[in-house]
């Protein structure tokens, strides 16, 4: 027989605390609202005021570096997804309560707060991002790589999972450890968030060990693992793998997290093309002329006659199309999820629901014409951003090299030199207050904190400070 997860565990409103070693939840939240916010509306204040938050606002998307100010951040596509993440959690909550009448859901249950677990954890899903978008985290990766198989005199000093985390440094692992371990209550739980919050948060909640068989994606570094553990175990989900000597847990995902992983692949598919339409890399006309015999059920005549108006500009006629194909998009997945619930429910469900779209659908023509249309090397490798992306190897060469060495000298507790004393005073790192003072891996994590909480302003700046450049 199956194993099954149970919604009344799922959205448990328990606040994640950890403090000495240990989970501490007996002060758990209430799922009645407080002051007239819920247990998962505080999350998403926490989220948002957060500085890791604030400061997407000044991080790459795609474009590195664009002047153009309706070009997407990662705040603002973090906030996109959290809207279109609510409007999934909603509707997939008035299905579970009204139709399929689920008889795990806790009592008085509302849809509306199944869409605000998905909008908090859809706020935070970017937040451990570096600068300078993905190539970012090629560049540190490939750094790590070449450096972990080379003959560097502090690469004895890694092993394992250490290795592997940042062989394979994924910036949703950063997403979990900033949540729980950096902000707020600095390693006693962090932003202190619901325990459904995290779950839903966790895409890949799995260590670094299958990341090679993840495409390099994963949720969790080393020094976060027991609370992966701590927090599958009070949300229930089932158990894949897990070794506590190797540092290595698998478990399935919280079905919550399917829908967040769905409204950033809406976001970004849609928006995408919409930013490389802005910035005259896609033709203006693109998502009229693709989509809008999907879309003539829900296109009345007004839109139709908006669309035809010379006078309007195609900015705003794109946003009117956007907003169209996200409404159905939204539909499309919800379908998808009620379709295959029972197996997500059992922990068997493998890939994204925006995968399993019938032929038929938005989400199926839109990946369909990335694939046959080519547009990625349009989007993602044009002329503009592979010169910039060059740049951010440069940059993160340097940043890493001295963090790096910063974190060796501090490690092997050694007469540390004016350039690592220097070093310590930008990341603020006490040296004294580490509970694993020779540990390498523990000593360079705070490093890493800091070179991908960076904005990609400031990694610039440093960059040209650090190389005798600066102003």
């Amino acid at each position: 027989m199956n194993q099954r997860m149970e919604w009344s565990r799922l959205l448990s409103p328990k606040k994640f605390r950890y403090s000495q070693g240990h989970a501490n939840n007996q002060e758990a939240g209430s799922d009645d609202k407080q002051n007239g916010r819920s247990e998962f509306e505080r999350d998403q204040d926490r989220i948002i005021f957060s500085s890791p938050f604030r400061r997407l606002g000044r991080k790459t998307q795609v474009h590195l570096l664009s002047e153009n100010d309706h070009v997407h951040t990662r705040m603002s596509h973090s906030l996109e997804v959290a809207c279109v993440g609510r409007s999934l959690g909603r509707k997939v909550g008035h299905w579970l309560i009204e139709d399929k009448k689920e008889k795990t859901l806790p009592n008085k249950l509302q849809s509306s707060t199944i869409g605000e677990i998905v909008h908090a954890a859809s706020l935070a899903h970017d937040i451990g991002n570096p600068p300078f978008g993905h190539a970012a985290e090629e560049a540190i990766r490939e750094w790590f790589k070449e450096q972990l198989t080379g003959d560097v005199e502090w690469n004895g000093l890694l092993k394992g999972t250490e290795i592997e985390d940042l062989r394979c440094f994924d910036g949703n692992a950063m997403a979990f450890r900033v949540v729980t371990r950096k902000e707020c209550y600095v390693g006693e739980g962090g932003m202190r968030l619901t325990y459904p919050t995290l779950g839903a948060l966790l895409k890949y909640p799995w260590t670094s060990h299958s990341a090679q068989c993840n495409k390099n994606k994963f949720s969790c570094f080393k020094t976060e693992y027991d609370y992966l553990c701590d927090i599958a175990a009070e949300l229930g989900l089932i158990e894949k793998t897990r070794d506590n000597h190797e540092y290595k847990a698998e478990y399935a995902r919280h079905p919550l997290a399917f829908l967040v992983e769905a409204a950033d692949d809406i976001c970004y598919r849609v928006l995408d093309i919409e930013d490389a339409i802005e910035l005259r890399l896609l033709p203006e006309n693109l998502l009229y002329d693709q989509f809008h015999s999907l879309l003539e059920e829900d296109l009345s005549c007004e839109h139709r006659s908006l669309m035809e108006n010379q006078a309007i500009s195609p900015h705003t006629k794109n946003g009117l199309m956007r907003a169209k194909m996200i409404n159905q998009m939204v539909t499309e997945i919800v379908n998808v999820f009620t379709e295959y619930y029972e197996t997500i429910m059992e922990g068997r469900f493998d890939g994204s629901l925006f995968d399993k779209v019938p032929g038929d659908s938005i989400c199926f023509a839109i990946s369909d014409l990335y694939k046959k249309e080519k547009l990625r090397p349009t989007i993602y490798q044009n002329q503009r951003n592979v010169p910039l992306e060059l740049g951010v190897y440069s940059v993160f060469r340097t940043l890493l090299e001295t963090s790096v060495e910063a974190a060796y000298e501090l490690a092997r507790d050694v007469k540390h030199s004016y350039k690592t004393q220097i070093i310590q005073r930008f990341v603020k790192y006490n040296h004294s207050g580490n509970t694993d003072e020779k540990n390498l891996y523990q000593v360079l994590m705070p490093f890493l904190d800091y070179v991908t909480g960076m904005t990609d302003q400031y990694a610039t700046f440093i960059n040209k400070q650090l190389l005798g450049l600066g102003n």
